[in-house]
């Protein structure tokens, strides 16, 4: 690995680091890091899916923490800084701890046959973290998939998946059946795996993967989540009651205290900052599905008229989304903003997409185009009216770029 220029403080090195990489690192390789690094760690619960991966994240590591227990957190992306992805008893690591185990993993790793990506760099440096620490249980989200993710690298796990859809085809597959199968290869041998069974198709891939691996399943279904009343949000109460299961395995009790669930909170999910100003970072084709929902049933229950501010990043289906939007929404105006990231979409690509399924959909809205989410949402909440209600939504770069936002 390169070393740290004098210029910079460890976490711009960390930021400096390549996103993506021609050759990643073969999970053989990811265990010999592991080794190389000396990190041991307790039961690992070992999270995958589509959406809902951090929220599931965060209600479990609070259940278990309300018992007493140590929880090691790692989770992905970061709202505004890099320390939120490394979480103890659902605390963030600390500036100085982040540098000194980062220089440690530099050392360590100096001269490895394939140097980690950002994701990978960020994960040695948690489970470095985590190693040190009195710990009961460590919570793993992957990053992509699941089969090959770094993340994948530890026996004996418990393993969630949560709702599994359309995201990433460039990498996972164009099916549902073949994203399935990526989410299903965090399933170990004689492991217990916790999953959601709301898809037909995905079912089948993990059931017959389960079955190859002699594992037990324990469905979504089999909790009647629908009956919580800490949220009207639906894939709020999915992630809570996996959640749930998962803790009656961990805990090998029968019964929770779901208090700790409602006082929950994880940012940028159906979130009200402000009165009449929700944001949710929903970011694919069924999170946009379930997001329109819950749009429909909020504007309805305060009687309010729609507005959205919007931003897409480039490599998401963003006229899928907005279409899903258009056909289902009638909004009375659109903000579109650009993003403080690589990975930000042309402001005018979205602007003519949203125009042509605007007049597809048959809807009538005024759009307003914006270079910073700061002077959009400075906008959109100085031009909102007491009958309007304002949802912020397609990024959680977005739900970042927000929450920077000192009133937030």
């Amino acid at each position: 690995m390169k070393d740290c220029p004098t210029d910079m403080n460890e976490k711009e090195y960390i930021e400096s680091i390549p996103m993506w990489a021609k050759k990643k690192a073969t999970l053989f390789e990811v265990k010999k890091n592991i080794k190389l690094l000396d990190i041991k760690l307790p039961k690992i619960v070992h999270v995958a899916g589509t959406n809902g991966k951090g929220s599931v994240c965060a209600y479990l590591s609070n259940i278990l923490t309300a018992d007493k227990k140590n929880v090691g957190t790692f989770i992905s992306p970061h709202l505004i800084e890099i320390n939120e992805r490394i979480l103890f008893n659902m605390l963030p690591i600390a500036d100085a701890e982040l540098e000194n185990i980062s220089k440690y993993v530099r050392k360590k790793l100096n001269g490895v046959l394939t140097p980690p990506t950002y994701f990978e760099y960020l994960f040695y440096i948690a489970m470095v973290y985590f190693s040190g620490l009195p710990m009961d249980f460590v919570i793993l989200e992957t990053g992509m998939g699941g089969r090959l993710d770094v993340t994948n690298v530890f026996d004996k796990t418990l393993s969630i998946i949560t709702s599994i859809g359309m995201d990433h085809m460039m990498y996972l597959g164009n099916t549902v059946k073949e994203i399935a199968f990526e989410k299903a290869g965090i399933i170990k041998k004689d492991s217990t795996v916790i999953f959601d069974d709301g898809d037909k198709e995905a079912n089948e891939v993990i059931n017959e993967v389960a079955k190859k691996e002699n594992a037990k399943l324990i469905a979504l279904s089999s909790i009647d989540y629908e009956s919580f009343d800490f949220t009207y949000v639906n894939y709020k109460k999915k992630a809570a009651a996996l959640a749930i299961l998962a803790a009656k395995e961990l805990l090998k009790k029968p019964d929770i205290d779901t208090e700790i669930i409602k006082s929950t909170v994880w940012h940028g999910r159906m979130e009200e900052i402000e009165k009449d100003i929700i944001i949710d970072g929903a970011h694919n084709e069924p999170a946009i599905v379930e997001f329109v929902n819950n749009v429909l049933t909020v504007s309805k229950k305060r009687n309010k008229k729609i507005k959205l501010l919007i931003s897409i990043v480039k490599d998401k289906e963003a006229e899928r989304m907005l279409d899903i939007i258009t056909s289902s929404l009638d909004v009375k105006k659109y903000y579109l903003s650009s993003l403080h990231s690589y990975r930000s979409n042309d402001i005018k690509k979205l602007y003519n997409s949203l125009n042509i399924l605007l007049e597809k959909n048959k809807r009538l809205s005024d759009i307003a185009c914006y270079n910073n989410t700061r002077q959009a949402l400075s906008d959109a909440e100085f031009e909102k009216r007491d009958d309007e209600i304002l949802f912020c939504v397609g990024s959680l770069y977005l739900m970042g770029e927000i929450l920077t936002d000192d009133r937030f």
